[in-house]
């Protein structure tokens, strides 16, 4: 097993990269806190792992407010006594609990834009900033992030998702630099389209109307991002600091 006894906090483990990499961690060992605003889900998952003979929890955090992920990040301590991973994954640019549709710029809002910067940078960095001064105490720690080729490629009528995605990639590597030294990892992971749950939502609501749909066979499948995070937070991976990886044989289909 490639993390046994591992503690790791997945937040947005209820679905898509999330769901597969708590299910990945749980399968090679980790203890898994499964951090999700939609915690139906996340339990549903949790349930699974535990049925399966893995160690799993759910915990309901809406990361954008620094105050919960504190509690999470407590909570965890309370519960395991160790932080060893955390896998920022929460994020999106639109479905549940972000928004209905994309917008043009010219048509876009300041509450939107914070909303959209809130949920896939300023997350981010309330969850790793409640467990980084654990993991400099400890000496160790894997943090690995998610972007999206968004950030390289942009996103017309998404210029808020691509600028926030950007973000994660300077904030992996900065960070990545600054906490090398305490034996920390930071790096990224960068998906193009992936055949998320909320995607395929998204496509087959697309060929309902009798919308362009979204052709899901060509996108990448979550278990497929989860493996190359697996493979971040191992201990087979000791000299990648800063890095960011990206994923994206499906450009142009956001995640």
């Amino acid at each position: 097993m490639r993390v046994k006894d591992k503690v790791a906090i997945v937040v947005g483990g209820a679905s898509g990269i999330g769901r597969a990499t708590a299910q990945l961690l749980a399968k090679e060992g980790a203890r898994v806190v499964i951090a999700d605003i939609n915690i139906e889900n996340a339990n549903k998952i949790a349930d699974g792992i535990k049925a399966d003979g893995g160690e799993a929890v759910a915990m309901k955090v809406d990361m954008t407010k620094e105050e919960e992920t504190i509690e999470m990040v407590k909570a965890t301590l309370d519960r395991y006594g160790q932080i060893d991973i955390l896998a920022n994954i929460a994020g999106g640019s639109m479905g549940p609990f972000i928004r209905d549709a994309f917008v043009p710029f010219a048509e876009s809002t300041k509450e939107m834009w914070d909303r959209i910067i809130d949920i896939n940078l300023n997350g981010a960095r309330n969850c790793t900033r409640a467990v980084i001064n654990h993991m400099m105490e400890r000496g160790s720690g894997k943090i690995v992030n998610v972007s999206s080729i968004a950030a390289i490629d942009g996103q017309p009528k998404a210029v808020d998702y691509a600028a926030a995605k950007a973000g994660i990639i300077a904030f992996t590597k900065s960070l990545g630099l600054e906490m090398a030294p305490y034996g920390i990892q930071v790096n990224c992971v960068t998906p193009g389209g992936v055949a998320s749950e909320r995607l395929q939502a998204l496509a087959k609501e697309r060929e309902d109307k009798g919308q362009q749909g979204l052709d899901t066979k060509k996108l990448a499948q979550p278990e497929e991002l989860a493996r190359v995070i697996l493979l971040l937070v191992s201990d087979e991976v000791s000299h990648m600091i800063g890095e960011n990886i990206i994923l994206a044989g499906a450009r142009g289909q956001a995640r």
